[in-house]
C-alpha cells in the first residue's frame, strides 16, 4: 500500500512561527526514513526556510506552501504554482477592517500577498512573538478573526477565508485551499492518507484538507493536534 504522510507546520511540527526543536527533528527525520511525507503550510518559502533547517526538509518529497497554491522540491524549485489577483473591494475593505479593529497594538505589515493567496493581520506580521501571544489571547475571548472571516465569506462569495496559525486569515480563491492538495496525490497513485495539523476544524486552514478526504473512498487518517509533543505521540502510533 503506498502511504503518505502530510504534516502542517505552525502549531503542528513547530510552536507558531518559531523554529523546530532540534530535539523534535532528531526523533521526526529518524521516523521519516523510507517514508513518503509531504508539509502543507499557509506560509510562504522564505517562512518555511525560518522553521525548518535543511536536514528536516529533506525528509519530505515536496513542500505545499501558501495554502498548497505553491509546490517546492525540498531545496526550494518551484514546481508548480497558482496565481490570485485580490479584488479591489477586498483591498479597501480590509483596510478599512484593520482601522476599525478595536485592538490597540499594530505593528504594520497586515496585508501580505502570497502565492494563490493573501494573509491578513489586523495586529500586522511585524509583531514580536510576545505580541503575537498578547494578541491570540485577545482574539479568544473577543473572536476578531472569526469575524473577519465570516464578513469576507459572507461577502465574497468567489473566496474563502479561514482562521490561520496564531494571528492571521487566510483568503485564498474558493477551492484553492489545502484541500487540492489531495486530488494531487490522487493522481500520483496514493492510496493512503494521514494528515496532521492543528486547525483541522470548519473554519480553521486545514479543513480543506479533511474536507477533501471525506468526499473519497480513500483510506485515510486526520489528527488534530496541540504543538510537536502531540505529534511525537502520534509517530510511535504511526511505527
Amino acid at each position: 500500500m503506498s502511504t503518505c504522510y502530510i504534516f502542517d507546520i505552525d502549531g503542528t511540527l513547530t510552536s507558531p512561527r518559531k523554529p523546530i526543536k532540534a530535539r523534535f527533528a532528531r526523533k521526526f527525520i529518524k521516523w521519516a526514513e523510507g517514508k513518503q511525507i509531504y508539509v502543507a503550510t499557509g506560509s510562504d518559502w522564505d517562512k518555511v526556510l525560518q522553521q525548518l533547517p535543511q536536514d528536516t526538509l529533506d525528509v519530505f518529497k515536496g513542500i505545499f506552501c501558501c495554502m498548497g497554491n505553491e509546490l517546492r522540491s525540498p531545496i526550494g524549485l518551484v514546481i508548480e504554482k497558482s496565481k490570485f489577483i485580490i479584488p479591489d473591494t477586498l483591498n479597501d475593505d480590509l483596510a478599512r477592517i484593520l482601522t476599525e479593529s478595536k485592538y490597540p497594538d499594530k505593528t504594520g505589515m497586515h496585508i501580505e500577498f502570497r502565492t494563490g493567496m493573501v494573509n491578513f493581520s489586523t495586529v500586522g506580521r511585524r509583531a514580536t512573538f510576545a505580541q503575537r501571544g498578547a494578541y491570540s489571547n485577545w482574539d479568544r475571548t473577543n473572536n476578531e478573526r472569526q469575524a473577519i472571516v465570516d464578513y469576507v465569506n459572507n461577502n465574497y462569495p468567489g473566496l474563502e477565508a479561514s482562521i490561520g496559525g496564531s494571528i492571521s486569515i487566510d483568503i485564498i480563491e474558493k477551492g484553492k485551499d489545502k484541500g487540492q492538495i489531495v486530488p494531487w496525490l490522487l493522481d500520483k497513485g496514493i492510496n493512503k492518507i494521514t494528515f496532521v495539523g492543528d486547525r483541522c476544524f470548519r473554519g480553521g486552514n486545514d479543513w480543506g484538507i479533511i474536507r477533501e478526504l471525506m468526499k473519497v473512498s480513500l483510506d485515510h487518517e486526520w489528527y488534530n493536534v496541540n504543538g510537536p509533543d502531540d505529534v511525537l505521540t502520534l509517530l510511535k502510533k504511526f511505527n
